[in-house]
């Protein structure tokens, strides 16, 4: 198994990143928030790895932490969950946030990523639940409380019908942390700020 790759970054690209190691290229497949943090072109990376082997396939996947590596492993455990929707869902949600969805058995926000139906959402929280384990307390004030969810459906329709995709909406949410039961227009508020890069 391949633990981590460190070398110099040779080339971005729209879904991952050549990395150069002892004269070889290695390309890693990568995340959105991955994607974002890497270096500047020429500088040094260091990216925890997962080899995923398939008959005559190989693919080198890579993470910027060890808790997305992580999640990442136990997402791919879950049936109908390859590594490329394993990554989509990382790239959807950090996973301190996809931990909290997954707690609240928020199927809505599953959904809202691409590729994933209704079914699919509902085995994914079903097999993460224990696996993923409680929230730690440092979450308690996010959105977890099963009161909450309706807020954030109307909120998230609100800003579907501002043009904003599912995926969109359920990503500017993560991370509101209110007093008591959130307004809707406090949580579109949040969002849009979200969304407009903190205005």
């Amino acid at each position: 198994m391949i633990d981590y790759v460190r070398g110099v970054l040779v080339e971005r690209r729209t879904d991952g990143a050549v990395v150069e190691v002892g004269g070889i290229g290695l390309m890693l497949f990568l995340s959105s928030p991955t994607l974002a943090s890497l270096p500047d072109r020429g500088e040094t990376v260091t990216l925890r790895s997962y080899l995923h082997v398939k008959e005559d396939l190989l693919q080198l996947y890579g993470f910027s932490s060890l808790e997305e590596k992580d999640l990442f492993l136990k997402l791919i455990t879950v049936s109908g969950v390859g590594p490329r929707l394993a990554l989509t869902i990382l790239s959807a949600y950090r996973p301190e946030a996809f931990a909290r969805i997954v707690a609240s058995e928020d199927l809505e926000a599953v959904t809202a990523i691409t590729g994933i139906g209704k079914k699919s959402g509902q085995r994914i929280i079903l097999e993460l639940k224990e696996k993923l384990g409680p929230v730690s307390p440092d979450m308690a004030g996010v959105l977890i409380a099963a009161g909450s969810q309706e807020a954030l459906k109307q909120a998230r329709e609100a800003l579907r019908n501002l043009g904003y995709s599912s995926g969109e909406a359920a990503k500017a949410l993560e991370g509101f942390a209110g007093d008591g039961q959130p307004k809707v227009e406090d949580l579109v508020r949040y969002a849009l700020q979200n969304l407009r890069g903190g205005e």
